[in-house]
């Protein structure tokens, strides 16, 4: 994988140079339309390249640093070819296409177009950059992986819990009435999400 300094510095150049310098390519490929479906697929590719290893395996016996500044100035070539040659040409073959069914079938009027033609383009190119966003998420695990790791410490509360009351119905302290009452009132709200933070609080009164 790459390092995530590498990525992030990527992707902060390629921001820099867009949006701050307001420099961009010359090229015959002006596509009209909002700028969030081009900053999704940004982030899809910058996801892509953290994924991969890309510097060769000796780099990792150089100094770090060194390291370092060639996966940037690699991480950024892969960055600024994947948005102007892979999703620039996929933009402008949408924006071709939907300015050409719209108009030629009479979808709607050429006033019309002409007046909201960023919304419309957007329209069409904003759903393709979320496929292409769960597309590289799935190839990378990475969104999985994020879920995972805020969603699993809940998880295994819930399970050690669920461990606990199992364990207790073996010991002699279930013989117990409190215990019997906490147990049926834990077994009594089923799959209720709330049931632990419920039962926890019965439990504590009979201890």
């Amino acid at each position: 994988m790459a390092s995530l300094e590498s990525v992030l510095v990527a992707g902060l150049v390629h921001l820099f140079f867009r949006f701050a310098l307001y420099i961009t390519p010359q090229s015959t490929l002006l596509t009209p339309g909002p700028t969030l479906p081009t900053i999704i697929v940004g982030v899809a590719i910058l996801d892509l390249i953290y994924d991969y290893r890309i510097v060769p395996l000796s780099m990792y016996k150089r100094a770090r640093g060194i390291k370092y500044i060639c996966e940037c100035f690699v991480a950024i070539l892969f960055l600024e070819v994947g948005m102007l040659i892979f999703w620039q040409t996929i933009e402008h073959l949408v924006y071709l296409i939907a300015k050409m069914l719209l108009l030629e079938m009479d979808i709607v009027s050429l006033d019309y177009y002409y007046r909201h033609e960023t919304f419309i383009i957007g329209s069409f190119t904003l759903p393709i950059s979320l496929g292409i966003l769960v597309l590289v998420s799935r190839i990378t695990n990475h969104f999985k992986m994020l879920s995972r790791r805020y969603m699993s410490p809940q998880t295994h509360v819930y399970l050690r819990l669920d461990n606990t009351v199992r364990f207790l119905r073996h010991t002699d302290r279930y013989k117990n009435i409190r215990f019997r009452e906490a147990f049926e009132k834990y077994n009594s709200t089923g799959n209720d999400p709330k049931r632990r933070s419920v039962w926890v609080k019965y439990f504590q009164n009979y201890t």
